[in-house]
């Protein structure tokens, strides 16, 4: 099943699963609203919706050209589409004057609330926020309403299973629930009334699965991502008043922003490529050296930034890191076909000496700390390449680890990295042309039951070999996914 959903979710990239989930909720809700369902003027929510798509790209074409970057356009349709959700569907005027303003300030957020090049606060949340405290719109989040709840709910679910942070949202959900379910269960109410009424009338499920979830406000380590979750959790649900800031969820969002900010200081630097080499015919391994010394776990990815005229994917690409933290430079290994994307095109033009950003090192992906323990490491593909690094590391650091690796080419006979593999000490198992089943693998690795269990590669391929290790019976089963933001 898990399979089934990656293979379909798979097929656009995380942006773009977002922007149709969000248009789905607005379609849904110009629906009932047409049909009287809901407290929603249809033609009002038209005309917010326009005003706030036209306001905020607008401002992120001008807010771009000043700062002399390529503008992200999903991602502030994405914000457009938020705010839109959140603000009073209407008509009037001076409504669509707050609407404007809102998608205007949460556009200009992504330039002025940074922090060595990435942005700190959510942008929905902050324009709201502030077109709030300027008395010009509301946040009334129309879209809490029993009617809507099934296609926010199953929206939030792609996305949360999709960017593997469905326990993120169960938190900020589950404590909402408990906090305002067992204060209303004290008025009267039972308490199956009381805490599904939080489900059905409480913006908690969109706030969990459409907005906590946007990974370029989300500190890096998991630790840091529940600590996020229960801040929002317990500013949205304790009422409050400090002058004009009262109990609100996109309050309790940029204030929770905050607080991940300041656990995990993201710093962006940048990165001076010296060199490539190439690992199949169609994989490359680029090697950079930072702007400054650039500590990380072995397992951990990196985000980069490469500004230039991009397609529909956008400047942004995840990659794990392939070589080891004790090496002074940053390698990072990934596919490079001749028709792929514009960012790939543009970073096999590079020259050497040529720059680029990264904004963040993050992943919990991480072996385990004692090196006496067995592991097994599945690897699809250019999945390889965070093994590359645990692997690079500990033979850097004069550790024996007992590792098996089960490699699945992507193309046949192609194995990356593997010297890297073997001369760590790892045993190296290729099944090539032979499906990731529970037999397989203990065919391959006849202690697996006795392994810590890794898995890292394409979504299918992370969703099968999982599901087969733990057929197999594996200890502990990891896997490392990037949604594709």
């Amino acid at each position: 099943m898990r399979a089934t959903i990656d293979r379909v979710t798979g097929q656009v990239s995380m942006y773009r699963l977002t922007t149709i989930a969000l248009s789905a909720v607005l379609a849904v809700g110009l629906l009932l609203g047409s049909l009287g369902v809901i407290g929603v003027n249809p033609y009002g929510l038209l005309a917010t919706l326009a005003v706030v798509v036209v306001a905020t790209l607008g401002a992120n074409e001008a807010a771009a050209r000043l700062a002399r970057v390529v503008p992200h356009r999903e991602s502030s349709v994405i914000t457009a589409l938020i705010i839109a959700c959140l603000v009073p569907p209407t008509v009037a005027t001076l409504d669509l004057v707050g609407a404007a303003v809102a998608g205007i300030v949460a556009a200009l957020s992504k330039y002025l609330i940074v922090w060595r090049g990435r942005h700190i606060l959510n942008p929905a949340a902050t324009g709201v926020l502030v077109a709030g405290l300027l008395q010009l719109t509301v946040g009334i989040w129309w879209i809490a309403t029993p009617a809507m709840l099934p296609v926010v709910a199953l929206g939030a679910l792609l996305l949360l299973d999709r960017t593997r942070r469905l326990d993120i949202g169960l938190i900020l959900i589950v404590v909402t629930v408990a906090i305002i379910g067992t204060r209303i269960a004290g008025t009267g109410p039972s308490a199956l009334d009381a805490y599904g009424s939080v489900l059905l009338l409480f913006p908690v499920v969109f706030l969990a699965g459409y907005m906590l979830s946007e990974p370029l406000t989300l500190p890096p380590r998991r630790w840091q991502q529940w600590l996020v979750a229960v801040v929002t959790a317990l500013l949205f649900s304790i009422p409050f008043q400090f002058g004009p800031l009262y109990t609100s969820p996109e309050l309790a969002l940029v204030a929770a922003n905050i607080v991940g900010f300041a656990v995990s200081r993201r710093g962006g630097f940048s990165l001076r490529l010296t060199g490539s080499r190439a690992l199949s015919d169609s994989a490359t391994e680029f090697t950079f050296a930072p702007s400054r010394p650039v500590p990380f776990e072995p397992g951990q990815y990196l985000e980069l930034h490469l500004p230039h005229r991009a397609d529909r994917r956008g400047t942004r690409r995840i990659f794990s890191i392939a070589s080891a933290p004790e090496h002074d430079q940053i390698s990072l290994g990934m596919r490079t076909p001749t028709d792929g994307s514009s960012f790939k095109r543009v970073l096999r033009e590079l020259d050497e000496g040529a720059t680029v950003q990264a904004t963040q090192i993050s992943g919990d992906f991480l072996l385990p700390r004692d090196p006496a323990t067995p592991v097994v490491m599945v690897a699809g593909g250019i999945g390889v390449t965070p093994f590359a690094s645990q692997l690079a590391s500990a033979a850097a650091r004069g550790e024996s680890r007992d590792v098996h690796v089960v490699y699945v080419p992507s193309h046949p006979g192609e194995v990356l990295y593997r010297d890297v593999l073997e001369s760590a000490g790892a045993t190296v198992t290729v099944l090539d042309d032979t499906p990731v089943t529970a037999d397989a693998l203990l065919t391959a690795v006849p202690d697996l039951a006795s392994r810590r269990a890794y898995v890292s590669g394409a979504p299918s391929l992370v969703a099968d070999a999982a599901t087969a290790l733990r057929r197999a019976g594996a200890r502990r089963v990891r896997t490392d996914y990037f949604a594709g933001y």
